[in-house]
């Protein structure tokens, strides 16, 4: 079992919110997921978000830090954030709840 811990009220995913022009925002750092305006309990209950962020932190897992972080930003670069591979990878799999089986919530 993977663990995945919960960041709330983090300064990064304000940050992201902001420049994605969003309210709330979800993001992942490694095994990390990062809240803003949103609670544990909440994306908890959300399983589209929740196996979208679950999906992120198998990337960082599969990839490695140096690696995900270089890929990452290049791929954001070139097509942007919502053609970003590892974005389009995990929107496909907001729908696969069996990523859940893989993790234990901290």
């Amino acid at each position: 079992m993977i663990p995945v811990y919960f960041k709330t009220n983090s300064w990064l995913a304000k940050l992201a919110a902001a420049m994605l022009h969003k309210d709330n925002c979800a993001m992942v750092i490694r095994h990390t997921i990062h809240l803003h305006r949103i609670t544990k309990v909440a994306i908890l209950q959300d399983e589209r978000l929740l196996c979208h962020e679950l999906t992120h932190v198998m990337q960082w897992r599969q990839q490695g830090v140096v690696k995900f972080l270089l890929l990452y930003s290049w791929y954001s670069l070139r097509y942007g954030y919502y053609q970003n591979p590892f974005e389009k990878e995990a929107r496909a799999k907001e729908n696969d709840s069996s990523i859940r089986d893989h993790f234990i919530f901290k």
